[in-house]
């Protein structure tokens, strides 16, 4: 059975070939026009160029009778046996006579001619080059030796040549053909054009579909994973940490305390963290709703900064360092979405640093913004690495993976919050030396 992968596959692999026919049908149908208009101008050229010697033979007085049979081009030259025509024959004699008793023939008479036959014939005037020209120099413009008998008439390339007398031919070089042809058929090319564009369409809606339901599939089998790990690591913490409990042997009230406090930092790191997840993959289908309420954010930073001082699970030396500009720092935010912002970044700090680690959180308000900054002297990031920080599923190349858990989705989390507060986030990073993330939030009490 087809799956749904591979009949997308088969459909874009139709197109492609569906544009390709499409292209040749196009391609072959501007020869088709362009080779009609070189035979219906050579057409209304020969019929002016014949016109034009019957007016010369009444104003000369000579009576010409030429009988005239349906589907016969008295000028045409016949293959057989390479010879020229009679009526060619007769024609360019009739040339030479009318001219050597003073009535030569009249480029512009001819073009006249022209123009008022090929207007009925195609619809419009075409761009063209008229002109009278020496047989010397037809057969070196068409590449041939010099024949002893009559040129035949004849198309080469965009140009039209037809026998006036014994030494002279009149060319016709269309100026613009591709113009020229085009207006000839422009119905044909113009539904051929739409159809070329609307097939590159469909297909460009497929590439984008695929690649959607490609990302769709990474994505579930990522959110898959790390929903996973995320509510794994806190319960088999908290698993130990209530076993450890319920012994009898252990009686330290001071430790009992300290990992009933465990148990709930674990609880609550859980709770965060499948927040985040669903947060991130609610986001990626509509807006994050925000539910701001007035907070103290020197009160607010503190509470959270106290949640890892003094952490006896951490195995780090952590010291946290707060500063507000004021005692009363007023912020009208979401105060639970943007804790676990500030959490996220506290993590990230915690994770990638060495055993010794100074976290720094300031606030301050300017110009009606809340400028939220944390800064560590943790491992810090590379350039390279900071083109793609904020982007989901991302981590640092360098990173140690084996060591430090995670799935590149707490600061794509951070970036998506402060975007839904109307804000901005940016970092600083010095490889060896450290991070700084900076928060910048609109401050519109409501």
């Amino acid at each position: 059975m087809l799956t749904s992968k591979l009949m997308r596959i088969i459909s874009v692999v139709g197109i492609i070939l569906l544009l390709s026919l499409q292209y040749v049908w196009l391609k072959n149908s501007y020869q088709v026009a362009e080779i009609d208009l070189l035979e219906k101008s050579k057409k209304c050229l020969t019929e002016a160029v014949e016109e034009d010697l019957f007016e010369r033979c009444d104003k000369a007085k000579v009576k010409v009778s030429v009988a005239r049979e349906e589907n016969i081009d008295k000028r045409s030259i016949k293959e057989e046996d390479k010879e020229v025509s009679q009526f060619a024959e007769i024609y360019i004699g009739l040339q030479d006579v009318v001219e050597s008793i003073g009535f030569p023939y009249s480029v512009r008479r001819i073009d006249t001619l022209f123009q008022k036959k090929i207007v009925p014939c195609i619809g419009f005037l075409p761009k063209y080059s008229i002109r009278i020209i020496d047989d010397s120099i037809r057969y070196k413009a068409t590449s041939r030796k010099v024949s002893t008998g009559f040129a035949k008439d004849e198309i080469f390339g965009d140009a039209i040549f037809l026998k006036l007398g014994s030494k002279q031919s009149i060319e016709m070089v269309l100026t613009a053909p591709t113009a020229s042809v085009v207006n000839s058929a422009k119905y044909i090319f113009l539904v051929s054009i739409i159809l070329v564009l609307l097939i590159g369409v469909i297909l460009l809606f497929q590439l984008k579909s695929m690649i959607r339901d490609k990302n769709f599939s990474d994505y579930m089998k990522n959110y898959t994973r790390i929903l996973a790990h995320e509510t794994r690591t806190p319960i088999n913490d908290i698993y130990l940490l209530t076993t450890i409990l319920m012994s009898d042997d252990f009686v330290d009230k001071e430790k009992r305390d300290i990992y009933y406090n465990e148990c709930l930092n674990q609880c609550s790191k859980m709770l965060i963290g499948i927040d985040n997840i669903l947060l991130v993959a609610k986001s990626e289908k509509t807006n994050i709703q925000i539910f701001k309420s007035h907070i103290d954010l020197h009160t607010f930073i503190e509470k959270i900064a106290n949640k890892y001082r003094n952490n006896y699970f951490l195995r780090k030396n952590l010291n946290i360092e707060t500063h507000c500009d004021s005692e009363e720092c007023m912020a009208y935010i979401d105060p639970e979405l943007i804790e676990n912002v500030l959490l996220n970044l506290i993590e990230n700090a915690i994770k990638y640093s060495k055993e010794s680690l100074v976290i720094s959180i300031s606030c301050t308000i300017e110009n009606k913004h809340i400028i939220l900054q944390v800064k560590d002297n943790g491992v810090g990031i590379s350039s390279e690495d900071l083109k793609h920080v904020f982007q989901i599923f991302k981590r640092g190349k360098k990173c140690p993976r084996n060591n430090i858990k995670g799935f590149g989705i707490g600061l794509y989390y951070v970036y998506k919050v402060v975007k839904a507060h109307k804000g901005n986030v940016k970092v600083n990073s010095i490889e060896g030396v450290g991070s700084e993330f900076t928060i910048d939030i609109p401050n519109r009490f409501q």
